[in-house]
This record gives C-alpha cells, structure tokens and sequence, in this order.
C-alpha cells in the first residue's frame, strides 16, 4: 500500500477500531461521494480517490505525483468567472472550507466545488486531506435565480413607469377633453362677444356722423378735435377687438383639409396678432426679418397658423422660464430653392439634449401641471410631416433655441 494510503489509514483507525481490515478503510476512500486527494508539504498529489475522477477528468493514476497546481487556471488563458476564486496552493497553507472555489478540468472547462482542507498531523506523517465537493449545477441555478430575479426587479420597475405614463397619459386625455369643449364654448362666446362690439361700432359711427357736424357749429374747435379724435380711437380699438376675434374663430374652428397656395408670412403675421398683448406684458420683442418676394406655398393657411402660434408660445414659455422679466423672438424666412424656410429663434432657457430628443413626442412637457399637455409640438410636426416639410431644434440649455421649418412649395411635385 502506498505511503499515502497509510498515512490515511493512521487518521481513519483513530475511531474506528484496530482490528479493522485495511481494505475498509480503502473502499471509504475510493467510493466516497465526495473527491477526496491527500497532498505532502511540496503541493503534490500523493492520493486520489474514485470521485475525482468524474469531477476533473483526470484518472487517479495521472494525478499521483503532479503539483495541486493541475488544478490551477492559467493567468491570461483562462478566464474565472465573476464572484469565483481559483483554487491555489496558498488555501493548503490554511486549513478550513472555502466555497464558490473554481477548479480547472483536463477538457479546460470550469467546475465550482466547495474545497475543504483538513491538515493531518501524527508520527509518522504530516499531510494535507483535501475534499471537493461539486457544486456547480447549485452554483448555476444561483446564477441563474440572481439573473431572473435582476430581470424580474427590472420588469416591474418598467412596470411601474408604463402604470405612471399610462395614468399621466389618461389625465391628460381628461385635460384635452376639457379643452376641447372649452374651444367649442369660447367660440360660442366669441360670436357673442362680435355682436355688442359691431353694435358698439356703429353707434360710434353714428356720433361721428350726427354729433362732431353740430360740434362745429359751436365753433369750439378745441373740443371738436377732441371729440372727434375720441370717436375714432373707439372704432379703431373694436375694429382691432373684432379682427382679434375673427382669428381666434377661425383658429378654434375644425380644421379641414382645405389646401392653397398660402403665404406662410401672412399666418405668422395673424399669429403674432393673436399673440402681441401677451408679448407685450411679458416684455417679449419679436424681430422680423421676412424675405422679399417669398414665393407661396401648397398648405392649409389655418393648420400653419396653429404651428406658428405653438412655436410662438413654446418660446413665450422659454422666455418666461428665465424669470428676467423681458427676451427677444427672432423670425426670419428666406427661399430656398423649391423650399421655404422659417426660423424661429428665441433667448429663453434652452433644452438640454434629453429634453431636446423629446421635444417633438405626444404629452411630452417640461410645463407645471395645468400650463400645458405637451400636444402643440407633436401637433407641429405632424401637421408638418403632412406637407413632406421637416422642422430641427438646435438649443442648449441656458441659450435659448432655434426651430427651423423647411416647407416645399407644392409637396405634391416631390419626386
């Protein structure tokens, strides 16, 4: 029997009677479930049992005489997985368990064995008892519970988020309903609002006609001038209050698809009409640099209006957001080839690239609650994406932004 052997059978016959035969002791050795290697002071391989075999690959007779270090992944060949340690010679120095430990096998694949190692110590021998037992399908199922429950953790995040825009998506619903009807009874009350100014309107006129005659025949040429002056001021002030209302009526009206040849200059001229009080009490100027001779284009005169007044209050809002009280609107358009361009240019407080990226989406606002429902932009652009055109946002934050529109002339001549 080999020395390793024996000093096996030392260790064993400490509890179990002397009488024992050897052979016992050597058929517990080579049939334990476990894969057992005894191992000298100089790391190599004196004794392997039956186990060992099915773990590493390796017969129990090409194991007897090499270096534990067989069982060592080379550095720079072989990758330990994430979470693992390799087996060494460094744990025979250190008698306990250590687990997740990874043993290399002949075929160069990787096992995860728990590695227990036991130094045995008597008169005749000092030797280290090494046992491995395999746990790389308990290691795997680990793995894999880790991995499905990392993707569980992140469905339900996303689960979350989907129930949070859904119930953000269905207030704004509610929220677009009510403005919906809120369109159908402000144009009711426009239409209300156009009798008494009309009637207003020709009674002034009426006093232009019947009282500044008698006026002068006071010969109170003072008050003449006054009164008259007066008289004038009031029609041009419902005149103004009439075309204001003409343009809210024809923006709240259904659109329909209605298309012409359109001056894009005229709709920005009407939508800063509707606008100009606004811009004007938050101290907003709007420079205006129009092309002469800008030739039409094929549209819907009342869709463009509504994407010029979106971009309009989307840079009234940016303006505002600064919180300085004043800004300044740029809008420049210019011919370009079979296109008209349009650009929209403020000095409010810009966008950072994720709002950037989403600026055009449905329901996407960076508004407080009840100061929009993030539609005018999508709106824009699709209304845009109708005419083949192609609108692009440059903006940094702190900067302002600049939209800018490219309409073709006629989009149904596109090739």
């Amino acid at each position: 029997m080999s020395t390793a052997r024996a000093r096996l059978r030392l260790v064993e016959a400490e509890s179990v009677q002397d009488e024992t035969p050897e052979s016992y002791f050597e058929a517990l050795f080579d049939q334990s479930s476990d894969a057992v290697v005894t191992v000298n002071e100089n790391g190599t391989i004196e004794a392997a049992n039956q186990a060992i075999e099915e773990l590493t690959g390796y017969l129990k007779t090409e194991l007897v005489g090499k270096l534990i270090d067989v069982f060592v992944p080379k550095i720079g060949i072989h990758q330990i997985p994430q979470r693992s340690r390799a087996i060494g010679r460094q744990m025979l120095l250190t008698p306990g368990t250590y687990e997740d430990v990874c043993v290399l096998r002949k075929d160069g694949h990787f096992k995860f064995v728990d590695f227990t190692v036991r130094k045995v110590i008597n008169d005749n021998a000092v030797f280290t008892l090494t046992l491995f037992r395999d746990v790389t399908e308990k290691k795997r199922m680990e793995r894999e519970l880790i991995t499905k429950h990392t993707e569980l953790l992140e469905a339900y995040k996303a689960l979350e988020r989907n129930n949070a825009e859904l119930k953000s998506m269905q207030e704004t619903l509610v929220q677009a309903g009510k403005m919906a009807a809120l369109g159908e009874l402000s144009a009711g009350i426009a239409h209300e609002l156009n009798q008494p100014l009309q009637a207003i309107r020709g009674f002034t006129q009426e006093l232009q006609e019947v009282a500044v005659p008698q006026l002068k025949s006071l010969k109170n040429a003072e008050l003449d001038a006054s009164v008259a002056s007066s008289l004038k001021s009031i029609v041009s002030g419902v005149d103004k209050m009439a075309g204001i209302i003409g343009y809210f009526r024809s923006f709240v009206r259904k659109s329909t698809e209605k298309f012409e040849v359109t001056q894009v200059q005229d709709a920005i001229e009407e939508a800063m009409t509707m606008l100009g009080r606004q811009f004007t009490m938050r101290g907003i100027e709007v420079h205006k640099e129009f092309s002469r001779d800008l030739p039409g284009v094929y549209a819907n005169p009342l869709q463009l209006l509504q994407v010029f007044i979106n971009l309009a209050t989307n840079a009234r809002d940016a303006i505002e957001a600064t919180g300085r009280g004043k800004g300044n609107i740029w809008i420049k358009t210019s011919a370009r080839e079979e296109f008209v361009e349009i650009s929209f240019r403020d000095d409010g407080a810009g966008m950072n690239e994720k709002t950037k990226s989403k600026v055009f989406n449905p329901f996407f606002t960076t508004k407080e609650v009840g100061k929009g429902m993030g539609l005018g932009m999508s709106l824009s652009y699709g209304i845009l994406s109708k005419l083949q055109a192609s609108i692009v946002v440059e903006s940094e934050l702190g900067k302002g932004a600049e939209f800018v529109i490219k309409i073709p002339k006629d989009y149904r001549e596109l090739a």
